[in-house]
């Protein structure tokens, strides 16, 4: 059965649903308290269509929840219940790719605090005989997916599981060396492809970014990730995979986290205020404006986040437009020039051939774009 949760109906229980009293709401979001809300109306939204759109997100299938925030403040959410999720704001999400663009943050954040330089070679932080990429890697080409690849890899993400299932818990995953790639690399991937020269979408390289911090801050990637991230947000709903834990105490960058649709649409609001969080500097403000501007090997590719430069990916979206992007529809859009953040997450075995297109056309309807 459907459930949802609306803001039209929020108003009537905001105090029971651990809303911030007495703070005044902030245009850059809610700081470490509690999201704050508001009414779609006042904020340029017509509920109807708000609500009709919300619902044609819904009949994709498999979604978990929508939250939609303008100007700081949540002016939308719709919550689901289906095979693998419960319809509740606190629900952890398995995120998919969508965790390379917390990845981003955090290398965003060494960065502001003079840790490291994302031209800095990796072999600074991380031998290229323990990471199998070829020498002359620098940060920058495994943010922008142009590293050339590696042999040396961690598996992809667990999905989720369904309600009744009680599957054991896996322990942590090690690196290991395989002998040649997968199919439908470039050629010389991983062997002989020069670093800079090919952009190729592959999380592989990208979670070598664990090690590159642990050496770089003098902490596990897992330790770094909630001091320096988490709990200045105020990110609660967010937990690691088991599987996504190594030896080391470091994490999957590219993956293997959990995180509720509200925490993630904090992450989207972070990029929108250009890296500023309860009012300090967390994030590189640099950093956070080259994340989102095309790279040289994918116009419509930055450091880690997706972008719609081209107007391929999302062609009635503004061009303007980026998104955090995780298999089977686990998505957070950003509209720098409306202040808009859309989240939304689920699980979606039987997706339609590019989720993320249909979710933005289900939704654009009811969004104030002009």
């Amino acid at each position: 059965m459907r459930k949802a949760i609306t803001i039209l109906l929020l108003f009537l229980i905001l105090p029971q649903m651990g809303v911030a009293q007495g703070n005044e709401a902030s245009d850059e979001g809610p700081g470490i308290g509690a999201w704050q809300y508001g009414d779609p109306q006042d904020y340029g939204f017509d509920p109807i269509k708000l609500k009709q759109a919300a619902d044609a997100v819904g009949e994709i299938g498999g979604r978990q929840g929508l939250v939609i925030v303008r100007d700081g403040v949540i002016v939308y959410e719709d919550y689901w219940s289906n095979t693998y999720h419960q319809a509740t704001p606190a629900w952890r999400n398995v995120s998919f790719s969508a965790a390379k663009s917390f990845a981003s943050a955090l290398v965003g954040i060494a960065v502001q605090n003079d840790l490291l330089a994302i031209e800095d070679q990796v072999s600074q932080y991380h031998s290229p005989e323990a990471s199998g990429l070829r020498p002359g890697t620098t940060i920058h080409h495994l943010l922008t997916m142009s590293s050339g690849g590696t042999l040396v890899i961690k598996p992809s993400t667990r999905r989720p599981s369904r309600k009744t299932d009680n599957p054991p818990r896996g322990t942590g995953i090690d690196y290991m060396r395989v002998i040649k790639p997968e199919n439908g690399t470039p050629d010389g991937y991983g062997t002989t492809l020069a670093p800079g020269k090919q952009f190729f979408y592959d999380g592989e390289p990208a979670d070598h970014l664990a090690n590159v911090l642990a050496a770089a801050t003098g902490m596990s990637s897992r330790a770094y990730t909630w001091q320096a991230l988490l709990e200045p947000m105020g990110i609660e709903n967010f937990n690691f995979q088991p599987e996504g834990i190594d030896s080391q105490d470091n994490t999957r960058m590219a993956g293997s986290i959990e995180v509720s649709v509200r925490d993630l649409a904090r992450l989207g609001q972070l990029w929108l205020n250009q890296g500023r969080w309860n009012g300090e500097q967390l994030v590189n403000a640099e950093f956070v404006r080259q994340a989102v501007s095309s790279s040289p090997t994918n116009p419509d590719y930055g450091f880690l986040w997706w972008l719609n430069t081209s107007g391929r990916p999302l062609p009635s979206a503004p061009s303007n437009l980026y998104y955090a992007s995780g298999a089977f529809g686990q998505l957070a859009y950003v509209l720098p020039d409306q202040n808009i953040v859309i989240a939304t997450m689920g699980f979606t075995p039987d997706r339609p051939p590019n989720i993320t297109r249909n979710i933005w056309e289900a939704i654009q309807p009811g969004l104030p774009l002009k």
